[in-house]
């Protein structure tokens, strides 16, 4: 499965680009859960683990890799599902490598991202950029929902001035364990 940049059809994008004051604007505009799932700066594949209490297996429908000059690109495309097969979360990501013998090279592939770090001792700072409300065809026929999509775009810089840019996009099914979760 591949997804095309135009498949993406925006309803609204909020830059949070180093402004505190837009992030706490928006974080009153949104009820608690979605909060939660989408303005969190910690491990999103831990915080589906505490939501589903399931294990979380990662899919991955593409990845590349390709050497320009001395930076190495990585480029991954997956799908975070819990053990029972529910899709929860799609994420893109890019990754710019500039030195060749960083402990990145490390990292396993078939996992998620934060538990590749996490389990490789890399230190790692998340900054939040964008958030999306969205509808997406693609995105709709495999989560079987007609609901619009939220999602979020942000970047990971780790050691020698590496980073990874991560889109993850949330499905419907997300709001369903946090209020479960919220009203047990």
């Amino acid at each position: 499965m591949r997804f095309d940049v135009n498949s993406f059809h925006p309803i609204c994008i909020l830059s949070l680009k180093e402004n505190n004051f837009i992030k706490n604007k928006i974080s009153h505009l949104i009820k608690a859960p979605l909060k939660i799932a989408v303005i969190n700066e910690g491990s999103h594949t831990r915080l589906i683990q505490y939501l589903t209490s399931q294990n979380i297996k990662i899919t991955v429908l593409q990845q590349n890799e390709k050497k320009v000059h001395k930076i190495q690109r990585r480029i991954r495309y997956v799908w975070l599902e819990t053990s029972i097969y529910t899709k929860m979360t799609f994420a893109r990501s890019l990754w710019t490598i500039k030195e060749q013998e960083l402990q990145i090279n490390n990292i396993k592939r078939n996992l998620p991202i934060g538990q590749s770090f996490i389990k490789t001792k890399i230190d790692t700072n998340k900054y939040i950029n964008e958030l999306y409300y969205f509808y997406c065809k693609d995105l709709e026929k495999e989560l079987r929902s007609k609901k619009a999509i939220w999602g979020r775009k942000y970047k990971l810089n780790y050691e020698y001035n590496s980073f990874i840019l991560i889109q993850e996009f949330f499905s419907p099914e997300i709001m369903l364990f946090f209020n479960n979760k919220l009203n047990t």
